[in-house]
């Protein structure tokens, strides 16, 4: 069974246009190079927030912007009071330092949860913002009521972005996780043993029906374009139709991702103003 994230996302628009009617906010995000993927995510923001009531302002760079350069126009946000939260959207072209580029970003504007000030508050277990990616998984696997505590999770794919903090987020909900990488020596071994198995690599059908077993619930956080243009995952057609229920591509956590991005912005206001996390 296919599972979406439309109706949780719609839950999650609701409670941030509420918000908003109480306090303005704003987003910018950097964005250099015109990556297909890159691209389609950017758009859907900007729709998201048109949706809201929150503008947001996206800085086009071309493909060979210097680093430098990028680092100087975050530090120029970073001093614009009327904004509430940046982001910086990967991938960046090569040889730009993806590290050093988040990092410049104030914390109390990482609207992302990647400055290393926030994972070090996730990993310490403090309020916060926290990656928007994993929270999305989170709270697909809750609104279509998968129980965590005590299950085996596997995670492929072990990036800042999604699966480290995703591994350490499942550690929270009390599941025994799993963490998978390149250098994995039996992938099929570990992703089979999984009652939870999350992809997110950005390797298109990544993962084959003989990879998993037929009670598992999979989340497929990966985006690519196959040949005709159409979108899809990392795991293919063939493995979720074999488990108990597996997340939609599109439709699945890339929606559900623009909508806990914009909630991480209203809890940056909320920090900005002195005020609680006031988890949902």
């Amino acid at each position: 069974m296919l599972i979406y994230g439309k109706e949780i996302r719609e839950r999650i628009k609701a409670d941030i246009k509420r918000q908003v009617e109480l306090t303005p906010m704003s987003m910018a995000i950097i964005q250099a190079g015109t990556n297909e993927a890159s691209c389609l995510y950017v758009r859907s923001i900007e729709k998201f927030g048109r949706d809201v009531g929150i503008e947001v302002k996206v800085l086009q760079f071309p493909e060979n912007t210097s680093e430098e350069s990028l680092a100087e126009q975050i530090v120029q946000l970073n001093c614009d009071p009327a904004l509430t939260g940046i982001m910086l959207q990967t991938p960046l072209p090569p040889g730009l330092n993806y590290s050093r580029l988040v990092n410049a970003i104030a914390w109390h504007k990482d609207v992302e949860g990647l400055h290393n000030y926030n994972l070090g508050r996730l990993l310490s277990r403090e309020d916060g913002v926290k990656p928007s990616t994993p929270k999305a998984v989170i709270s697909i696997l809750r609104g279509h009521g998968v129980e965590m505590e005590g299950r085996r999770v596997t995670i492929v794919g072990r990036s800042m972005v999604v699966g480290s903090p995703l591994a350490v987020m499942m550690t929270r909900e009390n599941a025994t996780v799993n963490l998978c990488h390149s250098h994995t020596r039996d992938l099929a071994e570990e992703t089979r043993a999984a009652d939870i198995l999350v992809v997110a690599v950005g390797k298109p059908n990544l993962i084959s029906a003989d990879m998993v077993r037929g009670q598992s619930v999979i989340i497929d956080v990966g985006i690519n374009f196959a040949e005709n243009g159409q979108v899809i995952g990392d795991v293919s057609a063939e493995a979720k139709a074999k488990a108990r229920m597996a997340s939609a591509v599109p439709g699945g956590i890339g929606v559900l991702t623009v909508a806990e991005l914009f909630d991480n912005l209203c809890i940056l206001k909320r920090q900005d103003q002195g005020e609680g996390i006031n988890h949902r």
